[in-house]
This record gives C-alpha cells, sequence and structure tokens, in this order.
C-alpha cells in the first residue's frame, strides 16, 4: 500500500522523460512556411510547380514525398532542388520517382536546417477542372539534438495552390498547338512572328476590356473637351486683351508639348506634389486638357469662316451677340467643323495608347504584356485590328459628310474619288476639283 505513489510517481516521470524525448526527436514540423507556385493560370496543360520551404532550426530535411491531387498526370515530369542563400543557388543532388500522383525524392546530402530549399517539378499536367487544390508534402527530417532520422506523415503540411479552368478560346488554341495546317503556317518566319492563329484566338478575349476602357476614357473625355474647346475658342475672339492672352498662352503651350509628357506631368508630376486623384479620373482629364485646345483653334476657325453678312443679317432681324451666336452662327460651324472634330476624336482614340507607359490596363498595355510574356508579336496585330474597328467606320464616316456639306454650301458634290490599278493593287486618287482642307490637314499632321 506505501509503494503505489511512488510507483504514480515514477510513472509519471516516465512519461515527462518519454514526450521530452520525443519532442525533442521530432519536431512539430520541420517545415516552416511551406509554399507552392505554378507557371501556368489555368489547367490541363504541362505545368512547373515551384515548392519554396525552409527547414526547422532543429532538422535537417533527407526525403519527402509530394503527392499531388487525383487525376494529376506525372508520367512525363522532371524535377530539381537547390538551396537558397541570400540571391546564390547552390544545386543539390536529388534522385526520385513518380508512382501515380506521388513524387518520392531523396536530397543527397540531406537539407540543412534553418536552410531554404527550392525544388521544382517540371511537365506536371493537372485536371482541367480549376479550383483551389492540396499539394501534400511528407518528409523525413533527422533531428540535429539526438541524429535519429524520423519518418514523419504531417497533415497539416498540405499546400493549398489555386488555378483556374482554360477558357474555349485557351482550347481552341491548344488544339491548335497540334493541328498540321498551323503548324505549317507558324514554321513560315513572317506569319508565326505576327499572325500565329493561337495567339490571335486567346488575345482576342484577353484585350476586349483594355479596348473597352480605351473607349469609356474617350467617351468620357471628347465631350469635356468640346466644351472646354468652345469656350476657348470664344476666349480667344474676345475683346478683352486678358482674355485672348490666356487663350492663347492654354492653347500654344498645350499644342506645343507632346501628350506623352502631359500624362507623366499629370500621373507622376501631380503625385510627387502630392495631389492625387483615380487614375481613371486623371486619365480623362488629361485627354481632354490635350483635345480642347485642338477643338479650340477648330472651333474658332469656324467660327471666322462664317460670313461677316450672317452677323449683320441677325442684327437686323434684332437678334443680340449671343442670339446670332446661338441661333446662326453655332450650327453653321458645327456643320462645318464636323469633319475636322471627327478626325481629332480619331486621333485622341489613337492617343489612349500613350496611357500604357504609366501602366493603366488600356488595348496597348493589355498587348504589350503578353507579347512580354509570349515574346510573339501577334497582340499588337490584333490591338491595331481593335483599333481599326473604330478608326476605319470613322474615316469612311468623314469622307461622306465632307461630301453631303459640299453639296449643302456649293450646290455641287465633292466627285467620287478615281480608282486606277497599279502595280500593288488598286489605290484611290481624288477627283478633280477636290477642296483641300488645310486646318484639317496642318491638324492630320500633328
Amino acid at each position: 500500500m506505501h509503494h503505489r505513489p511512488r510507483t504514480a510517481r515514477t510513472a509519471f516521470a516516465a512519461l515527462l522523460a518519454a514526450v521530452f524525448i520525443f519532442a525533442s526527436v521530432a519536431p512539430a514540423s520541420a517545415l516552416i512556411n511551406p509554399v507552392v507556385t505554378l507557371d501556368q493560370e489555368s489547367g490541363g496543360v504541362p505545368t512547373r510547380f515551384t515548392f519554396v520551404t525552409v527547414s526547422d532550426k532543429d532538422a535537417a530535411i533527407s526525403a519527402m514525398d509530394f503527392t499531388f491531387p487525383k487525376g494529376f498526370d506525372l508520367s512525363k515530369i522532371d524535377f530539381d532542388a537547390v538551396t537558397l542563400r541570400g540571391l546564390k543557388a547552390t544545386p543539390v543532388a536529388i534522385k526520385g520517382t513518380a508512382s501515380g500522383e506521388t513524387l518520392s525524392v531523396t536530397l543527397v546530402p540531406s537539407i540543412a536546417p534553418s536552410s531554404t530549399l527550392r525544388v521544382q517539378v517540371r511537365g506536371v499536367v493537372p485536371v482541367e477542372q480549376g479550383a483551389t487544390y492540396g499539394l501534400k508534402i511528407a518528409y523525413t527530417a533527422e533531428s540535429t539534438a539526438t541524429g535519429v532520422p524520423v519518418a514523419t506523415q504531417h497533415v497539416d503540411d498540405t499546400v493549398k495552390f489555386t488555378y483556374r479552368t482554360p477558357t474555349l478560346s485557351e482550347l481552341t488554341s491548344r488544339l491548335l498547338d497540334n493541328n498540321a495546317l498551323a503548324i505549317r503556317w507558324n514554321s513560315v518566319k513572317a506569319l508565326g512572328m505576327f499572325f500565329k492563329p493561337q495567339l490571335i484566338i486567346t488575345s482576342i478575349p484577353l484585350l476586349f476590356y483594355g479596348w473597352l476602357l480605351a473607349l469609356a476614357l474617350i467617351l468620357f473625355a471628347f465631350p469635356i473637351a468640346i466644351a472646354g474647346g468652345l469656350g476657348l475658342a470664344f476666349m480667344k475672339m474676345s475683346k478683352l486683351p486678358p482674355m485672348r492672352w490666356i487663350a492663347a498662352a492654354y492653347i500654344n503651350v498645350i499644342r506645343g508639348t507632346p501628350l506623352f509628357l502631359q500624362i507623366f506631368v499629370a500621373f507622376i508630376g501631380l503625385r510627387i506634389a502630392g495631389i492625387r486623384a483615380d487614375d481613371n479620373v486623371t486619365a480623362v482629364i488629361v485627354l481632354a486638357i490635350n483635345s480642347s485646345a485642338y477643338l479650340a483653334e477648330i472651333f474658332r476657325a469656324g467660327i471666322q469662316s462664317i460670313s461677316r453678312g450672317q452677323f449683320e443679317a441677325a442684327s437686323s432681324l434684332g437678334m443680340t451677340y449671343r442670339q446670332s451666336m446661338q441661333y446662326v452662327i453655332i450650327p453653321q460651324t458645327v456643320k462645318r467643323v464636323l469633319p475636322t472634330m471627327t478626325s481629332e476624336f480619331i486621333l485622341l482614340f489613337k492617343d489612349t495608347a500613350l496611357l500604357a507607359a504609366i501602366g493603366r490596363p488600356e488595348l496597348m498595355f493589355g498587348a504589350q504584356n503578353i507579347v512580354a510574356n509570349t515574346g510573339n508579336m501577334t497582340p499588337f496585330v490584333v490591338s491595331a485590328a481593335y483599333y481599326l474597328i473604330i478608326t476605319l467606320p470613322l474615316i469612311n464616316f468623314v469622307g461622306r459628310l465632307e461630301r453631303k456639306l459640299a453639296v449643302s454650301e456649293h450646290g455641287q458634290s465633292i466627285p467620287e474619288p478615281k480608282r486606277r490599278s497599279g502595280l500593288f493593287g488598286r489605290s484611290e486618287v481624288p477627283g478633280p476639283g477636290v477642296p483641300f482642307d488645310a486646318t484639317a490637314a496642318k491638324h492630320e499632321s500633328r
């Protein structure tokens, strides 16, 4: 009866000793902050998995098992491992085999404690269905305190990764990768570099939202520019010298400096000065400021082209200066300058490409990113097609509008351009008697 307390104390001490020994031999986890990254955004294609972790300060890692989700194909993989110390990478001898969805590797020598380990597994083909999956990690860790290797299966060391389901355009592009006709087409360097079918198919949806952003910026900026340009035109024609000086200074400075510089001043210079605004709002303001200076000269030239007799006729009817402008001069001016205004709209739409320099995700910026990732120029050709969707109809509209205005003002239409055949196909030349718009031509040359 008197030995029971001693027996209980002995058993408790033995339990504490066992816990202490187990804790010193097998650390809770020999992997610190394990992460895995993929070089592909969607499934169904060979993908490089990069696993990075730091070994525990009390454990050296000698072997690892990577268990991928069910359905992942590891039949054509290759792999390597390095340890990282700062920016210096030291190769590690690694041997392993793949069985089903599991890759088992041995590291020689063992990864020292507190070392950064990077393992790359290339050629893994994930299932097409995108989702968040887990990569299970099992490893053999050797305690530096006892030197005894302990095999431990750590369910907690499942590392999560995510990818998306491939789109229809991506699936179509993958089919073309194995198409004999597409392969022969791409074998011609010029065709494969600028008109690669696979990239055309994938670039169209990727660039669509950038195209919409460019259109949205213009649709907001151009009405503001019209109002600003009309106001500046009246200021420049004002009888008050200070008003004329201010308008002239504004117009000369804006027209005399490149839009590229104005964009950098707005997006970088003002922010350095502590003035910040939403990027899209800033882009709209910069485009409107630039275009208003050109529209001011267009409106001024249009107003001054109206015969002085129109003012006198309006005055004889008892109209004030404001009424004459509102009901007589401005309506005629709008008809005359509408073709040139349309040309300004086309120019401003194309100038949105300059916003790519400061990282706005418009059409040109998206094309640059795809080109940088693929090394192929095809996305630039696709972006050019997007620009032409807007500019070509507007160019044709300007031509028809000029002919209609010629009929309404002079009673005769501008002759249709003659077509003639030449060495490089059919070309258009102006017919006899086609008037030359010097203001529009000067404006187009900017």
